[in-house]
């Protein structure tokens, strides 16, 4: 198993995962156009297993470009050396205390550096995905902010568009902690909020970013068992990993406003909405040859799962923290976060399996369907949970509606954005199975066993 224990770079990751897992590693070699060719050949190979692609030449630019590091579910477990089934838990274990980052002096992101009028964002390969998109776009940049009293530290993404060469569109429609931070800058009367934008790093601090938390760089340093080590801006007091591919040094401002988007948002519809900010660029900072990463957005697998399995894992143990019934969950991609399903074990306590999926619903706002399955199903075999609903449930009695409640706001199906109903599924096996013969055919263990050591 490929478990990247020791925090070391984005580098080390593609070199590990090229020797150890060489069909998960494509290098495209013949030159691509950042217009549209790049999702074009992402698209053909999320058919073929969902590959991460190196994209070594780009018309006009000098940096190569990597796209789909977390396109896959064993992949991103693999990242924190666990594999798909126990995801949740080794996340939990990991993450139970956070390891503090190291600071020090410089780094290789300190190899090259441009200030001033020196700053062009147009040398950096940011893509056109979609012919709907509004522009090119920066979707693997992770904006590091302090807030402007406390200074506590938040990692997280926002939509980054190439605007000029030292302006991008922000848009924080997200609402979180870099939203909290915006906002308190401007009931202070500040004219900026600092900030910098990491591209290309190791992967634990990507998944580190995506939590609904603060203190990123510690949690990062406790999925890898090792500080990460920082190094300050050049021209802000915010700290950037000091083996970072590229980072963008700037200011977001509090008084400037102007159109960003539309976008290709997760749940695979283009998206206006947007909060329309503006980030100036003071500083381009990058390692030697730096490597420009990019994530495919729309309901691409690996824009769900980076933004999904860590926030998951936090829904998991609220779950197993009340009811110690629920066995496994899993927030299928082509859900687009407004589908669980959740296996539960209630051979003792009838109804349990309810009031868990009440219990997600209310942990996860996104979900508007439950599907609850016994744990003899595999929740992530999607053959299995359609066979559940199709052999264990009745729809007169097994489909739970709910009234209209927040939601979801990018969900395109609802008829005054942000507001939802939502249902739950229950396949699981009916009551009156307890008193009657229905019995699912098996195979003993040893046979089992021995075939499985016969085609290793």
């Amino acid at each position: 198993m490929l478990c990247l224990r020791i925090m070391k770079d984005m580098r080390h990751y593609l070199e590990d995962l090229r020797q150890n897992y060489p069909e998960e590693f494509v290098k495209i070699s013949e030159p691509v156009s950042h217009e549209y060719e790049i999702t074009a050949v992402w698209k053909m190979f999320e058919r073929k297993g969902n590959p991460v692609l190196f994209f070594e030449k780009v018309h006009g630019y000098d940096m190569p470009v990597v796209a789909n590091i977390f396109g896959s579910r064993a992949r991103v477990a693999r990242m924190i050396g666990s594999d798909v089934w126990n995801f949740y838990d080794k996340w939990l274990e990991r993450t139970r205390a956070g390891v503090e980052p190291e600071y020090v002096s410089t780094g290789p992101v300190k190899e090259v550096k441009y200030f001033s009028n020196d700053v062009d964002l147009s040398i950096l390969p940011a893509l056109k995905f979609f012919v709907e998109d509004g522009g090119r776009y920066i979707t693997a940049g992770i904006v590091v902010a302090n807030h402007p009293e406390t200074g506590e530290v938040n990692l997280s993404y926002a939509r980054l568009m190439v605007k000029d060469r030292n302006k991008l569109g922000v848009s924080i429609h997200s609402r979180g902690n870099l939203w909290r931070y915006f906002n308190r800058a401007i009931e202070l009367g500040r004219p900026w909020l600092n900030v910098a934008v990491i591209i290309g790093c190791h992967p634990t601090l990507y998944l580190a970013a995506a939590t609904r938390t603060t203190d990123e760089y510690k949690l990062a340093g406790a999925l890898c068992s090792e500080p990460v080590k920082l190094v300050k801006c050049e021209t802000n007091e915010v700290y950037v990993p000091y083996n970072a591919e590229i980072v963008l040094e700037g200011r977001i401002l509090t008084n400037v406003y102007e159109d960003e988007g539309p976008f290709s948002e997760y749940t695979g519809y283009v998206s206006g909405r947007s909060t329309r900010n503006v980030m100036a660029i003071d500083c381009i900072t990058h390692r030697m040859n730096p490597i420009f990463q990019t994530i495919i957005p729309t309901n691409s697998s690996e824009h769900l799962l980076l933004g999904g399995l860590p926030m998951q894992a936090n829904v998991y143990k609220k779950l197993k923290e009340s009811i110690p019934e629920v066995r496994s969950i899993n927030f299928p991609v082509w859900g687009t976060h407004l589908v669980a399903i959740l296996s539960v074990d209630k051979e003792w306590k009838e109804g349990v399996q309810i009031r868990a999926a009440m219990l997600l619903m209310g942990a996860n706002p996104y979900v508007k369907y439950v599907i609850l399955v016994d744990d003899d199903i595999d929740v992530f075999d999607e053959m299995q949970v359609l066979w559940a609903v199709a052999t264990r449930s009745q729809p007169d009695r097994c489909i739970h509606l709910f009234p209209i409640t927040d939601g979801n706001m990018l969900d395109p199906s609802q008829e005054k954005a942000g507001f939802t109903s939502r249902a739950v599924i229950d396949a699981t096996s009916p009551p009156h199975w307890k008193n009657a013969q229905v019995n699912v055919p098996s195979l003993p263990r040893d046979v089992v066993e021995k075939v499985q050591k016969m085609f290793k």
